[in-house]
Order: structure tokens, then sequence, then C-alpha cells
């Protein structure tokens, strides 16, 4: 099951999002600072290359650091928890960064272990960027809807 997971994030080409749901995970970020925000993205794959992002659950950068941030172990199985109640999969990672929407180098070693699109807003360019990795980082287009 795992090499099928890994083939179907491989194929991935867009995020598609609300500007509502943008907007909401700016003002997490924003009001976050000087730390770095992060939130589980969860929604589906809407077909072989593309997912879409129905909810996000905020979580606590444990770390409480403007270069990093990590999720303690326990919130990040109730965050599994809760997609699983509300049908949905975690099918991303986002953070902020006070700096541009790049991958950081640590990033780019829990991106490896963690092959979902990762969402990063930059709170000083106020833009977000997606990527994903496969045996190396790759943008992915972001597809914002207007509700």
């Amino acid at each position: 099951m795992l090499n099928y997971d890994r083939e179907m994030e491989s194929q991935i080409q867009s995020l598609i999002l609300t500007q509502l749901q943008l907007d909401n995970l700016a003002d997490f970020a924003n009001n976050s600072l000087p730390n770095e925000s992060c939130a589980l993205l969860l929604g589906n794959h809407t077909n072989e290359n593309e997912i879409k992002i129905m909810d996000s659950l905020l979580m606590k950068n444990s770390d409480a650091s403007p270069t990093r941030f990590r999720i303690e172990s326990q919130e990040l199985i109730n965050g599994y928890l809760t997609a699983e109640k509300m049908k949905l999969n975690v099918v991303g990672i986002f953070h902020s960064h006070p700096a541009p929407a790049i991958p950081s180098a640590t990033d780019k070693i829990f991106m490896e272990i963690n092959p979902v699109i990762w969402l990063i807003y930059s709170t000083l360019a106020k833009e977000y960027r997606a990527y994903i990795f496969e045996q190396k980082v790759r943008q992915v287009q972001l597809k914002v809807l207007k509700e």
C-alpha cells in the first residue's frame, strides 16, 4: 500500500484551495508571529494529479520558534483521527516562514519522510507556494477557487 501512495503522490501536479482557506491560514500565520505556524491539510485526490483541500487543522508549534516547527506526537495522532472521522485524508502540511516561501534544509529532510504536499506561506512576502518531494523537491501549482 505504501508504494501505491507514493506513486499517487508522484503524479500530483496541483493543489486546489479556496481563497477563504488561504486567508484563514494567513491569519493564523500572522497571529503566530514571530513564530512559525503549522497545520494539517485535509482533503482528497480529485483525480490522479490534483488534491483538493477540504479543511485544515491548526496545530500548535511546540518548538515556539521563528525558524522551525514541530507538532507533538499526540496532537498529530489526534489530527489523523479527526481526519478519519471526517472521512478525509491528511494530504498536506502547512507552515509559515518569516522568509521566502521556499523549503528550508530542515523542511527538505522532513518532506522526504512525509511525502505529502507542503504548503508554505511567507509572512514577509505574503505569498504561498506548494511543494512535494519525489527524489527531489518539486513545486506544485496552486489553484485558488473563489467561493
